[in-house]
């Protein structure tokens, strides 16, 4: 797992939500839109093999990082 030393900003193309089976309560939902990248890890759950660990003010969890547009930052 490698953190970021800087988070990215990246553009989520999709909304994302989970519920827990047993009793349908919603775990998370995070909308399309800016979410800020943490860092990513290997792993073959994921499409292309690479998840980034991503941040909407409230939650924190992993997506493949196909689905994300990052966004390029040129005042560095």
């Amino acid at each position: 797992m490698r953190f970021y030393d800087r988070p990215l900003k990246a553009y989520l193309f999709n909304d994302l939500s989970a519920v827990e089976e047993h009793d349908g309560e919603l775990i998370y939902f995070f909308e399309e839109g800016y979410v800020t990248v943490l860092g990513e890890f290997e792993h073959e759950k994921y499409g292309g093999g690479t998840a980034c660990m991503i941040f909407n003010q409230e939650d924190v969890i992993s997506v493949s990082k196909r689905m994300l547009r990052f966004v390029v930052d040129n005042q560095s």
